[in-house]
């Protein structure tokens, strides 16, 4: 799946799927929204877990073309 974040394709990897509230959830039911890091090209977009769980994942994700 792909989704379009600050104009660019991001591709979301395989098990997360998106919610009513544009945020995604895993299988294992933890909430994941897209954040940006840096700034123009060396900008990176990532899913991080939401606010509210115990340990933040951070998951870098690859450009769409």
């Amino acid at each position: 799946m792909t989704a379009v974040f600050d104009e660019k394709k991001v591709k979301i990897p395989r098990g997360y799927r998106l919610t009513e509230n544009g945020t995604y959830i895993n299988g294992h039911g933890v909430e994941y929204a897209l954040v940006s890091y840096g700034w123009k090209e060396d900008e990176v977009i990532c899913l991080e877990t939401v606010q509210g769980y115990r340990h933040i994942r951070t998951i870098e994700l690859e450009t769409a073309p």
